[in-house]
């Protein structure tokens, strides 16, 4: 019997998933242990390796549809095998037919509606005469409301910037196909470039009117849909502000030394250049190790000390923030951290980290220095007990030994959680922070 390929749990916090991209087409055979998708999760974009063997007999998930874990996403088995009892009779794992859930059961519905049809499949020829007639292709439940069409067909028209609805399917009963898109865009019923979000749109006139009595334009709203990341930001940080009680110390810090030493470093290495925010994570690290107090988390009715460091980073990317890990990082070299922060940044950006590169930290850093952000406060990521955000460096005026003089210097401010620390406990760690960076020699020294 053909096997209903269902989308897997690839982070602890996923909740759904998105097949952001197929790497195998209808009709290919599937080796155990290869990449068969690129799904999309609420961390990262992850390839997805077949547990099992066989021939790709349907796609049941188009590209981009957010889809609850377990769903079917594929079914595979022997080279002509129809798929379509394999989907009637699939079950969520660990629920029953009758107490699944609704998404899960909309899911299947649409799945066995469409479990025939090929990605471009032409329209099927006729059962020779004295055989079994084929089975029926179609390609939506009858109570769906979506356009049907291909995962290719909709993954062309959404870079097309393409109505669906626009498209006049030639595909199995008026399924839009790869070619439907490719012929609506030759003939340029795709919006011009730029249309959209932030982009040129028409409207309609207003009845206000401006000082020389011209209307102005009402132009219409537009609804985004979330990616899966901003979607965990969203539940995630809710949760933070709802369960954590924040409190915020802010501190001055003068980075004059520390600007001398990171370049007098600089010019020493060879190959490996770090940042100040380099110089920071080691400072909060060593810090953490100093006072493990702050090295803590909330559980109930104990607190638990932590007894490894591991410090996350806030890593800005397309779809929202990720929040990779150094691990130990109270004992790894600048150097070390220097060249792990980089990997780690660069594939957050390319959605290339893994689970365990994102869970297990301690404490988090959060800079936004680089975008002449003065001072801010962050939010605490579960579990831990507090963020450090980060200003920008910058000349100020200050007074020192009754001059006035001018000097860099930086804002940093803790976000910590109440239940587990106290202000004057924040404030003595926060000054162990300034410490290590206003005489960075001493991170050297265990």
């Amino acid at each position: 019997m053909a096997i209903v390929v269902e989308l897997p749990r690839l982070s602890d916090t996923m909740e759904e998933g998105v097949v952001a991209k197929w790497r195998v087409a209808i009709g290919d055979k599937v080796k155990r242990g290869q990449v068969i998708a690129e799904i999309e999760t609420d961390k990262a974009t992850m390839e997805f390796e077949s547990f099992d063997a066989g021939y790709v007999l349907a796609f049941v998930a188009d590209e981009g549809e957010p889809l609850p874990i377990g769903s079917p996403i594929a079914v595979l088995g022997k080279q002509g095998e129809d798929p379509a009892p394999a989907l009637a009779g699939f079950q969520a794992p660990g629920s029953s037919t009758e107490a699944q859930p609704p998404a899960q059961a909309a899911a299947v519905a649409v799945a066995v509606a469409a479990a025939a049809v090929d990605l471009e499949a032409p329209a099927a020829a006729p059962a020779p005469a004295g055989g079994p007639e084929a089975p029926p292709r179609v390609t939506l439940d009858p109570d769906s409301q979506r356009i049907p069409a291909s995962p290719l067909a909709r993954r062309l028209a959404r870079e097309h910037d393409l109505e669906l609805s626009a498209v006049t399917g030639t595909g199995p009963h008026g399924r839009v196909v790869k070619t439907d898109v490719e012929r609506a865009v030759a003939e340029g019923q795709a919006r011009p470039a730029g249309a959209g979000v932030g982009g040129p749109v028409t409207g309609t006139f207003s009845t206000e009117v401006d000082a020389w009595g011209r209307p102005y334009v009402s132009r219409p709203d537009e609804t985004v849909k979330l990616s899966q990341m901003r979607k965990a930001i969203a539940r995630r940080m809710t949760q933070a502000k709802r369960d954590t009680p924040h409190y915020y110390l802010t501190l001055d810090v003068d980075m004059e030394r520390a600007t001398a030493f990171r370049g007098d470093f600089n010019q020493a290495a060879e190959g490996v250049k770090i940042s100040f925010n380099d110089l920071i994570v080691k400072a909060v690290a060593r810090s953490l190790r100093d006072m493990p107090a702050l090295n803590s988390s909330f559980d109930g009715d104990r607190a638990i000390l932590r007894g490894d460091v591991h410090v996350g980073i806030a890593v800005a990317v397309e779809d929202g923030l990720v929040v990779p890990v150094i691990r130990f990082a109270d004992q790894k070299s600048l150097e070390a951290i220097s060249r792990e922060s980089r990997d780690l940044g660069g594939r957050a950006r390319d959605k290339r980290l893994l689970p365990a590169e994102m869970s297990g930290g301690t404490f988090t850093v959060s800079n936004l220095g680089m975008f002449g952000i003065e001072a801010f406060a962050a939010v605490i990521n579960p579990g831990e007990p507090g963020i450090l955000a980060v200003g920008a460096i910058e000349q100020r005026p200050v007074v020192i030994d009754g001059e006035l003089a001018i000097r860099r210097r930086m804002k940093m401010t803790i976000s910590a959680d109440h239940r587990v620390t106290d202000g004057a406990l924040a404030a003595k760690w926060l000054n162990l922070v300034k410490g290590y960076l206003e005489s960075p020699l001493k991170m050297l020294t265990d």
